[in-house]
This record gives structure tokens, C-alpha cells and sequence, in this order.
């Protein structure tokens, strides 16, 4: 049976499973410099055994899944940083740490999840630049789509979607790879307390997920966004899609090209993560900001399934 066939067995027996933390964050932690164009995308190509370290260390703690490092390894930010011909070489290598890590440490069956994310359409470092689009655009995600196939990931995880702009053109690539495919949405509350995407407050989640639900996914999640808005997103998620859904969310703040951590305990984002999957997480674990000691203390607190009431339809 396959890792993937593991996975999909597991969440249809509706099981929790466990994911990583933050792996940009973790390295800029471990002294890995953050690049002021293309953050940590830089470090497959820099420091790729420290990013074998990290994902040794989450799988230590825990973690059923790992993300490679591939967020901010689109053509885009690589490209300013001044690694535009070297693209596929950092995606490949971002798997092969991964690879390397599970071979090393895994005990289990571990899956390996390829980002991709708005870092291709958009400046990772807030400097307002426009990045490419339409046709461009859904080239530059099957470029990495395809380097991520080929070097073995078992899934791809969309990261950090706000925009059907961007977002459908990474489905379309992401879809066209044959594996399963994470729709990973980030959100905040608005004022008027309706859940709207990312730095898009006047948007709306639901208009988001009508737009980009009709292509087909493995699972919706809920991802780098503050602990206090999971709820209400999972909330709203529930209403449009009956599938797996998860749940990973940031601590702290970004001031580029670096990550603020916040100070949340891994006692306290376990005792939060118990609230996810009363609303029906099976895939939980944390982004930017979050660590091995986080994930480890959610592996030991969250219960292994789904319990009475949360039970959802795995997607087919």
C-alpha cells in the first residue's frame, strides 16, 4: 500500500492526522538566513540539510505529514533573488531533503506534500510588485507542479490562497498532476465579523471557496491565518465542501524577509487544536511561527479520531 493509500485510508476511517509546523520560520530559527527576495526558498539551494534536519525533527514529534520547503520556491520570487535558472533544481531538492528525512527517521508511514502557493503571483516581501498573470502565470505553476511530481512528492498542498486570480491556475496545474491536491485557504475576521481572505477584508470566504470548488480537491484547509480565526473559517468551509478539511495556522507576524515569532506555549496550541477537530479537522498542525515542541504536544493531545458528531465524507 502506498503512502498515499495509507493516507486516505486513515481519513476515511476518520482519523486525525498529524501535520508539520512551520518550516521557513523553523530554519530562520536554526540561523538559515531568510533571502529579501524569495524568503526560504533559497535555502534548498544554501542549506539543504538543515531543511532535512527540520523535517526530521517534525517527523519526530509527530507529524504524519511534512510540507517540503517549496512556498517561496515558485519562479517568481527565485527569479528576483537572482536563482531564476535554477527553479527546478530548488524544488527537487526541497523534496529530497524530504525524502531523505523520512528515510532516515520515519517509523510510520509519512507523507510528503509539495507547496505551492501565492508566492508565484505575488511579492513575498510586501514590496507591492505586480508578478505575473493569466497564461504566464499558469505556466509558471505547472513548471513547479511538474518538478514536484518528478521528484516524488505524494501530494501537492496549495498554500496560502486569498484570490480565484491566482488560485485557479494553480488548481488547473496542480489538478493536471494526477496526485491529490490541498486547497489551503488563508482568512481573517473582518471587523463586521465575516471570515474574508487574507489582507482582503471587503472579500468573502464563501466567495472564494464557490469560485474555486469546482475543480477537484482531496481537502480544504484552513492555513497560515491567526488561531482565532480557524473556528469561524472551518465554520464557513463546512457549508460549502463535506470533504476532509484541516486546520494549520500561524503564530506571530512578518516583517520581511523575517518572521516575528509569537509566544503561544505548545500547551496552548494543543488545547486549541482539540477545537479544530470538534468542528471536523482530520489534517492538524501549524505554520509560520510554529515549532517541533508545537506539533509535539499537539501528536500527544489530540484524540485519534474524529469524534461523534464531527464525522465528515472523505472526498473522492
Amino acid at each position: 500500500m502506498t503512502v498515499v493509500e495509507v493516507l486516505s485510508r486513515r481519513l476515511a476511517d476518520g482519523e486525525v492526522v498529524v501535520i508539520d509546523g512551520g518550516m521557513g520560520t523553523e530554519l530562520q530559527a536554526r540561523g538559515v538566513p531568510m533571502d529579501d527576495e524569495a524568503w526560504s526558498g533559497v535555502a534548498n539551494l544554501t542549506h539543504d540539510q538543515v531543511v532535512r534536519e527540520v523535517h526530521e525533527d517534525y517527523i519526530r514529534a509527530g507529524a504524519d505529514v511534512i510540507i517540503a520547503n517549496t512556498y517561496a520556491a515558485a519562479r517568481l520570487p527565485l527569479e528576483r533573488a537572482g536563482y531564476g535558472d535554477r527553479v527546478v533544481e530548488a524544488n527537487q531538492r526541497a523534496v529530497r531533503a524530504a525524502r531523505a528525512a523520512r528515510d532516515h527517521v520515519a517509523d510510520r508511514p509519512v507523507a510528503i506534500a509539495g507547496s505551492m502557493s501565492l508566492a508565484a503571483a505575488e511579492d513575498v516581501v510586501l514590496r507591492g510588485r505586480p508578478g505575473p498573470k493569466g497564461a504566464e502565470l499558469l505556466e509558471h505553476y505547472r513548471e513547479q507542479a511538474s518538478a514536484l511530481t518528478e521528484a516524488g512528492v505524494d501530494l501537492i498542498a496549495l498554500e496560502m490562497i486569498t484570490s480565484a486570480s491566482f488560485g485557479s491556475p494553480a488548481l488547473e496545474a496542480a489538478t493536471e498532476t494526477g496526485l491529490p491536491v490541498w486547497l489551503g485557504v488563508s482568512v481573517e475576521v473582518a471587523v463586521d465579523v465575516h471570515v474574508a481572505p487574507l489582507d482582503q477584508p471587503e472579500g468573502g470566504l464563501d466567495d472564494l471557496l464557490d469560485a474555486l470548488l469546482g475543480s477537484p480537491v482531496s481537502a480544504v484547509t484552513v492555513m497560515h491565518s491567526v488561531i482565532e480565526a480557524v473556528e469561524p473559517a472551518l465554520d464557513v468551509i463546512g457549508h460549502h465542501w463535506s470533504g476532509t478539511v484541516g486546520a494549520y495556522p500561524h503564530c506571530g507576524d512578518y516583517k520581511p524577509p523575517e518572521w516575528i515569532f509569537g509566544d503561544i506555549t505548545p500547551e496552548a496550541f494543543a488545547s486549541a487544536s482539540v477545537g479544530w477537530v470538534n468542528r471536523g479537522a482530520q489534517l492538524v498542525g501549524g505554520c509560520c511561527g510554529i515549532r517541533p515542541e508545537h506539533i509535539r504536544a499537539l501528536a500527544d493531545t489530540l484524540p485519534d479520531r474524529l469524534p461523534a458528531g464531527a464525522r465528515r465524507e472523505p472526498a473522492a
